[in-house]
């Protein structure tokens, strides 16, 4: 146990962190909330309306269309990313050789920059000259370019494999980390009682690893509705608003155009706020029954 001395020690080293703590998130957090209540335009008068702001949020078509099309993003990137790293994790676990050159291989898209893989895979989209349409037509798949980014159909889609190429390899560490827990003594039993691999994977693989599986399934959603980088570099939400998103559209009424509007733009930051706290309390709950 720490006495008085020690305990009025140990704070007031932690005092330069609480403080920078305070400046840079709890601060500008209230702040964000009391812009809510507010029009302003960043430059001017504040003007108090209360609650206007978040009327206006709940029947604007827009903001809602941007929710859906982060709801396709996220029903693609988290399906994507949990089925792909689960399988890339089985097959890393049972290969021994190269294993760990395959595992650095996954495992640079996850350090490069958000800017680096836009501008990347905004040239491999390119319909004249990408490698991706070159391919496909030097191949015969297809007779003509196929316009991934300038299709409103195709371009949510093509955001999505962008962010499966980024993040997969990052999936599959934590899957790699939760399969190593598992004892071998469980597959041996099963064996020898006549389990083939499949019975094994969805008897014993599986449940021993859920709670691994619901935390790789927060991380992806909580990724999947905070995404602004990717598609503000390849897309800025077009083409005809196909790719905006709730972050996107945030950035769009609070800094870009003439009429900007920082009160209402931080009502969507508040309200995406909620929307992650909501999923990250969920997951926590099922998460914690689990273990």
């Amino acid at each position: 146990m720490l006495n008085k001395r020690q305990n009025g020690t140990a704070y007031l080293l932690l005092l330069p962190l609480i403080i920078l703590f305070g400046l840079f998130t709890v601060y500008p957090f209230f702040y964000g909330i009391f812009i809510s209540l507010n029009q302003w335009d960043g430059y001017g008068d504040k003007k108090f309306i209360g609650f206007g702001n978040y009327i206006r949020a709940l029947t604007d078509k827009t903001l809602y269309a941007a929710v859906f099309h982060n709801v396709q993003y996220a029903l693609g990137t988290v399906t994507g990313k949990l089925i792909l790293s689960f399988c890339l994790a089985l097959l890393m676990q049972k290969s021994t050789k190269g294993v760990t050159f395959f595992r650095a291989v996954f495992f640079v898209p996850v350090v490069l920059s958000a800017t680096t893989v836009g501008v990347i895979w905004a040239r491999i989209y390119d319909p004249v000259l990408g490698l991706l349409n070159t391919f496909l037509i030097k191949s015969h798949f297809v007779s003509e370019p196929i316009p991934w980014l300038s299709e409103p159909k195709l371009a949510i889609w093509s955001l999505v494999i962008v962010d499966l190429w980024k993040w997969i390899g990052y999936h599959t560490v934590i899957f790699l980390a939760g399969l190593t827990t598992i004892p071998e003594e469980l597959y041996e039993s099963a064996s020898i009682d006549g389990a083939n691999y499949i019975q094994r994977l969805f008897f014993i693989t599986i449940p021993q690893i859920r709670g691994v599986i619901l935390m790789n399934l927060t991380i992806a959603l909580m990724g999947a509705f905070s995404v602004f980088d990717l598609v503000y570099i390849m897309t800025k939400g077009g083409p005809y608003k196909s790719t905006e998103v709730i972050l996107t559209f945030m950035y769009n009424q609070t800094f870009a155009g003439g009429n900007t509007n920082y009160g209402y733009g931080s009502t969507i930051a508040v309200l995406l706020f909620l929307i992650i706290l909501c999923i990250t309390i969920l997951m926590n709950r099922f998460i914690n029954k689990e273990t």
